[in-house]
């Protein structure tokens, strides 16, 4: 059975230090409490504003089993992080290891090493003034590349995906694009994420998660047809969904006051709006801010089982299909 190379209950990192104002911009991290193999190697951290290295130096309070050796996972961990994905968190049949379920085995496999560097930046991030960039569109393109290019283990992964009989090239084309927007503002704001996570910069990004957001070109014999992109026909293997974030949502209805002089708002249509969030990795940093992109649905009471029993299906969904239109 292929085994995890880190884990949540094996890892944590924290913050020891910070600093985005300063002309070379650090990020610093501590590992804490690890109990597995890896490779060890002299901490340095390289300004994207240069080429300075600064050593991490002795006067840095670490306590109990600290350390500040950087986890660097080799080929043969990161193979077992892929066949475990592949068995213990499959979207296909166990039988066969092709090209499509082998990428979402390495995109959660990537995913793992995002999260552990997402939730330090995220757990710093609660105690500051985090700026915050909204756009209706986020053309991120593909994610894989970038981020095993960023967290500087392309190597390790063509190398460990060769073991397992794939091509690392071969592997991402089975990615599709991101359908968040089909726009250059949308592209613009993408590149804004990215250099903010690359400067060290405390940032968010919300958007909507769009289900339909670009378009196939498909050439016919009566010429150029577009065809919906349902990109999130596979699912997604970068976001995560967050249960434990959603605001209730009205759309029509009318205020009315109160004899007091209080204003209600009723009638309408009640949607909830959930939050997806999408880890968007610094390039030679270990800061990775966050995308938020809000989709919806709508609590099991709207659903009219009266309507349903009666056979009048269009009726019962009726709640949840203007839901999805949002």
């Amino acid at each position: 059975m292929a085994s995890l190379p880190f884990s949540a209950t094996s890892f944590h990192s924290t913050f020891i230090g910070f600093n985005y104002k300063a002309k070379n911009p650090n990020l610093f991290f501590i590992r804490q409490g690890s109990n597995f193999t890896f490779s060890r190697r002299k901490f340095f951290v390289k300004s994207v504003a240069g080429d300075q290295k600064q050593d991490l130096k002795d006067e840095a309070q670490v306590t109990g089993e600290a350390s500040l050796d950087t986890f660097a996972p080799d080929s043969a961990s990161i193979a077992s992080s892929i066949k475990y994905h592949a068995e213990f968190t499959p979207s296909f049949s166990p039988d066969r290891f092709e090209l499509p379920k082998a990428f979402y085995a390495t995109a959660e496999s990537v995913r793992d090493s995002l999260i552990i560097n997402w939730n330090a930046t995220y757990d710093y991030y609660e105690k500051i003034n985090v700026k915050q960039d909204l756009s209706m569109e986020y053309l991120q393109g593909r994610a894989l590349l970038n981020a095993i290019g960023n967290l500087e283990l392309t190597g390790a992964y063509a190398e460990a995906l060769k073991k397992l009989g794939h091509n690392l090239e071969d592997i991402a084309r089975e990615e599709p694009d991101a359908a968040l927007g089909n726009s250059g503002l949308g592209r613009l704001a993408s590149c804004f994420l990215d250099s903010l996570a690359t400067l060290n910069y405390p940032a968010w990004g919300y958007g909507l998660r769009y289900r339909y957001g670009l378009f196939k070109q498909q050439i016919t014999k009566d010429g150029q047809e577009e065809v919906a992109e349902n990109w999130l026909e596979m699912g997604n293997p970068w976001e995560l969904l967050r249960n434990d974030v959603s605001y209730p949502i009205k759309f029509y209805g009318e205020i009315i006051s109160g004899p007091e002089g209080t204003k209600e708002w009723v009638g309408g249509e009640d949607i909830t709006a959930v939050a997806y969030d999408v880890p968007i990795p610094g390039y030679k940093t270990k800061t990775t801010i966050n995308l938020r992109l809000w989709s919806t649905k709508v609590a099991p009471e709207k659903f009219d089982l009266s309507a349903f029993n009666a056979g009048d299906h269009a009726k019962a969904y009726l709640a949840m299909k203007n839901a999805e239109k949002v």
